[in-house]
């Protein structure tokens, strides 16, 4: 029996992970998977291990995986399949993260509409960062598409990686800056962005983060349709 499970990295702020069980509802109702469960990998419970354990008292022999996430990184690339091979007698598909596609490039471009982009001021788009090359690669390729799509110029600055986003940020403070965060997740890391920027003493906009927009729903369910005939034996991590 065919399952599907939705893996979400979890946030300490309990109002956060239930935005995403709260979405991810909604993603699950348009799921033809016999069992549909979800999973947290830290912070909050179901753990990853429990969703799975569900999913065999059900009767599953066959698990769809889909990493809600951004970005490819050591959490989708080694902790999740980590977790998964440790468990026998299923056999695991495991999807890519949400990664670059139109869906992801709209959304951000909302964001900036929302807040009355002005284009005569610059926008820095503010990532977690990865040791991941391919992570960086598929930033630079958001960057670029986002360019097209709003015809001005797209910076890039990340939380926990060269370049830093307030390092960016002091580059550019001859204007207003848009800052659009790239996380689902709110909580510690957009704090932390605000309350940094905000010292430098520029002329921020703070855009909303992508969050758990309804516009992702397609999205996570095209790339739990790419994996049906991908086993967890063939995910190649980089």
């Amino acid at each position: 029996m065919n399952a599907i499970i939705y893996v979400a990295h979890g946030s300490r702020r309990a109002e956060s992970n239930d935005l995403f069980v709260t979405f991810i509802q909604k993603v699950m109702a348009t799921s033809h998977a016999s069992i549909k469960e979800y999973g947290f990998l830290e912070h909050e419970e179901p753990s990853v291990n429990q969703a799975v354990n569900r999913c065999i008292q059900q009767g599953a022999d066959q698990i769809t995986v889909v990493p809600v996430f951004l970005a490819p990184g050591i959490h989708v690339n080694q902790d999740i399949p980590d977790i998964l091979r440790s468990i026998s007698g299923v056999e695991f598909h495991l999807a890519r993260p949400l990664g670059v596609d139109e869906i992801m490039v709209e959304i951000l471009a909302d964001r900036l509409k929302e807040t009355q982009f002005d284009k005569e001021a610059a926008v820095l788009l503010v990532v977690h960062g990865s040791r991941n090359a391919q992570a960086a690669i598929e930033t630079e390729c958001l960057a670029q598409r986002l360019k097209a799509k709003i015809s001005h110029p797209v910076q890039i600055g990340y939380m926990t990686t060269s370049q830093f986003y307030h390092e960016k940020a002091r580059e550019i403070m001859d204007q207003t800056i848009y800052i659009l965060p790239y996380f689902l997740f709110t909580g510690g890391y957009t704090v932390k962005m605000k309350r940094e920027l905000e010292k430098l003493g520029g002329d921020f906009k703070f855009c909303r983060p992508v969050g758990f927009d309804e516009k992702l729903i397609p999205l996570i369910q095209k790339r739990a349709s790419e994996v049906e005939h991908v086993l967890l034996s063939d995910y190649v991590t980089a």
